[in-house]
C-alpha cells in the first residue's frame, strides 16, 4: 500500500517521519540494501589499507582522498539507485523484494555512477573556484543519482531532470538535508571517538560497519523520498491552467476553471493544490483538500510564467 500523503508535497520534517515510516514497515531490505554494498567495501578497505571505517580519516591524504571519491563515484550512487528503486516499488503499491530491488539497482549502477561522477566534479571545481557556484550545484543536482535510476534516460539527462526538479526548492532541500545530519552526526560521532583509536580492532571495526549501515541507508532513503516529493512538487505546479478575475463560486469546480489566487475560493471550497502566496507573490503555498482541509508547511517558488500572468 502506498504511504500516506504521497499525492501531495511534503515538508522537511514529514519527509524524514516518511523514512522513519518506511523503516518501521521494510527494517531489513534497507538495511540490507545499504549491508550488500558496504560490507565487501569495507572489508577490501580493511584488507588493502588495514584500517576500519572511523579511522579512514588518519589514513595518508591521497589514499582517504581516492576512498572518498570511491564512495561519491561508486558506494552511494550505488545504494541510492537501491533505495530509490525499492522506494518506487511501495509507491506503486508493491512490496518490494531484496533480489529484484538488488538487480534493478545493479542494472542503473553504470549511468547512475556516471551522473555521480560528473555532478561531483562539476561541484568540487565550482567550490575550488568560488565557493557559492558549488553550494548552487549541489543543491541543483541533489537528485541526480534518483533521477537517473528511475528514469532511465542517461546521465546528461539526469543532470537536467535534477536542476528541473530542485529549481526553487533549494531551502526545502537544506532543511531535509540538515535534519538528517542532526539524526545521523551525533551517534557517527559519538562512536567515532569511542571505537577509532584503534583500526585493527575487530570490535571497532564492526561498529564502524553497522554506523555507516544505517547512515548511508537513512539517507539514501530520506534523499529517494525527496525525489519523489520534488516530483510531485513540480507536477503539480505546472498542471493546474490560470483563471483571471474569475467570480468566487462554490460547490465543484472544474479543473479548467481553478485559479491560482486562494483569495477566489471560500475555504471550504479551495481546491487542492498549489497557490500564490498573496503576502509574498514570490513563493507558493499547497492546500490540502479532504477532510481536514488547510495549508501544509510545503513552499516552492512562484514559476516566472506564473508571475507574468497573475498580479496579486
Amino acid at each position: 500500500m502506498s504511504g500516506e500523503g504521497e499525492g501531495r508535497p511534503r515538508s522537511a520534517r514529514e519527509l524524514v517521519g516518511a523514512t522513519f515510516a518506511l523503516y518501521r514497515r521494510f527494517p531489513l531490505l534497507f538495511l540490507a540494501l545499504a549491508a550488500g554494498v558496504l560490507v565487501p567495501y569495507d572489508l577490501i578497505v580493511l584488507a588493502l589499507t588495514g584500517t576500519g571505517p572511523f579511522a579512514q580519516s588518519s589514513l595518508p591524504f591521497g589514499v582517504a582522498a581516492l576512498l572518498s571519491l570511491l564512495d561519491q563515484v561508486l558506494v552511494s550512487p550505488l545504494i541510492s539507485a537501491l533505495h530509490v528503486h525499492a522506494v518506487a516499488e511501495t509507491r506503486a503499491g508493491r512490496v518490494p523484494r531484496l533480489v529484484p530491488t538488488a538487480r534493478q539497482g545493479l542494472r542503473v549502477l553504470p549511468v547512475v555512477a556516471a551522473a555521480s561522477i560528473v555532478s561531483g566534479l562539476g561541484i568540487l571545481a565550482g567550490i575550488v573556484v568560488l565557493i557559492v557556484p558549488g553550494v548552487i550545484l549541489f543543491f541543483r543536482w541533489a537528485v541526480v543519482a534518483q533521477a537517473a535510476a528511475i528514469e532511465h534516460e542517461g546521465w546528461l539527462p539526469a543532470l537536467r531532470r535534477s536542476a528541473l526538479l530542485t529549481d526553487g526548492n533549494y531551502r526545502h532541500i537544506f532543511w531535509l538535508l540538515v535534519l538528517v545530519g542532526l539524526i545521523s552526526f551525533p551517534p557517527t560521532y559519538l562512536l567515532g571517538l569511542g571505537f577509532g583509536h584503534d583500526s585493527t580492532d575487530v570490535t571497532s571495526f564492526l561498529v564502524g560497519l553497522i554506523v555507516r549501515v544505517l547512515v548511508y541507508s537513512f539517507g539514501a532513503l530520506a534523499v529517494a523520498l525527496l525525489y519523489f516529493d520534488l516530483r510531485v512538487r513540480a507536477e503539480a505546479v505546472v498542471m493546474p491552467p490560470l483563471v483571471v478575475d474569475r467570480p468566487t463560486t462554490s460547490g465543484d469546480i472544474p479543473e479548467s476553471d481553478r485559479s491560482w489566487d486562494p483569495r477566489d475560493y471560500a475555504p471550504e471550497d479551495r481546491p487542492a493544490g498549489w497557490y500564490v502566496d498573496p503576502e509574498s507573490p514570490e513563493r507558493m503555498r499547497y492546500w490540502g483538500a479532504g477532510d481536514s482541509p488547510g495549508w501544509s508547511g510545503a513552499t516552492t517558488r512562484t514559476p516566472r510564467k506564473i508571475k507574468r500572468q497573475i498580479h496579486l
